[in-house]
This record gives C-alpha cells, sequence and structure tokens, in this order.
C-alpha cells in the first residue's frame, strides 16, 4: 500500500509539474542569419558573375547556327541548345549554392534564369518550338531574369 501511496504521489507531482511547464513553441528557430563580409559579398558576387557570363557565351555559341536551312545543323543546334541550357543552368545553381555570400537579388535573379532555362528546355524536349504560345512565359522570364542579373553585374 505505500508503495502505491508513493507511487500516486509522484505521477501527481509529475502531472502538476507539467501543467505548469510552458508549451514549446510551435515554430522553430531560426538560426541567426550569417553577415558576411564586404570582401566575401564581393567576390560571390565577382564569380557567380563571371559563371553567368560563361553560361552566356555558351548560350551565345549554341544560337549561332539556329535557322540553318541545313537539317544536320538544325539538329547539331537543337543539341547545343538543350545541352546549353541543361548544363548552364545546373552551373549557375551549383555557383550560388558555393557562393551563400552572393547580395539576395543577385541570388534570386540568377537562379529565376536558371528555373526559366529548366522551364524551357522541357518544353523544347516536348517539340515545342520557341514560337509557341506556351514557350512564352519561361522565354519571358528568361529575358527578364538575365535582364537584371546583366544589370546587377555591371
Amino acid at each position: 500500500m505505500l508503495t502505491f501511496s508513493v507511487i500516486a504521489l509522484g505521477a501527481l507531482g509529475l502531472a502538476i509539474g507539467s501543467w505548469f511547464r510552458p508549451l514549446p513553441s510551435a515554430e522553430p528557430s531560426a538560426p541567426p542569419a550569417y553577415a558576411y563580409t564586404d570582401h566575401q559579398v564581393a567576390s560571390a558576387k565577382a564569380n557567380v558573375c563571371a559563371a553567368f557570363d560563361q553560361v552566356q557565351h555558351a548560350v551565345n555559341l549554341a544560337n549561332t547556327h539556329v535557322g540553318s536551312t541545313d537539317y544536320a545543323t538544325q539538329l547539331a543546334a537543337a543539341a547545343l541548345t538543350h545541352q546549353t541550357l541543361d548544363a548552364g543552368s545546373r552551373y549557375l545553381l551549383t555557383k550560388l549554392a558555393e557562393e551563400p555570400a552572393t547580395p539576395p537579388d543577385q541570388a534570386t535573379a540568377v537562379r529565376n534564369d536558371a528555373n526559366a532555362d529548366q522551364e524551357a528546355l522541357i518544353g523544347y524536349l516536348n517539340g515545342l518550338p520557341s514560337s509557341d504560345p506556351a514557350m512564352q512565359p519561361a522565354l519571358n522570364a528568361s529575358d527578364e531574369a538575365t535582364a537584371t542579373v546583366r544589370r546587377l553585374c555591371k
């Protein structure tokens, strides 16, 4: 009987203690934002801009033979365009991951460009030409993001 009374008092004590204990926060606390030095931000910006310039050069190179009347050249240009959109978008996203000090507006614009290029690539792989209305949202988003990145990289 004594054991039962001790267990009951212990349970009552735990219940009362739990009643007054504060509830855990519903949202996990976010880690504090890391503050980058001006040098880290400038270096990240320069590296991401250099990567963007490399991708844009590859896109320009892929577009040099677009519109050719030679069927083999058309196929090669299409394949090169597909490869450029795929590799270029993944390369930009990788560079952003490697450069966490990239200014947020620049990172967002580069991410938007990479995402738009991936959307365009899926359209091209589904056989849609650039002139198809279904391609316009991705192409417009890419043009807008490219213009923003160019402005931010000046």
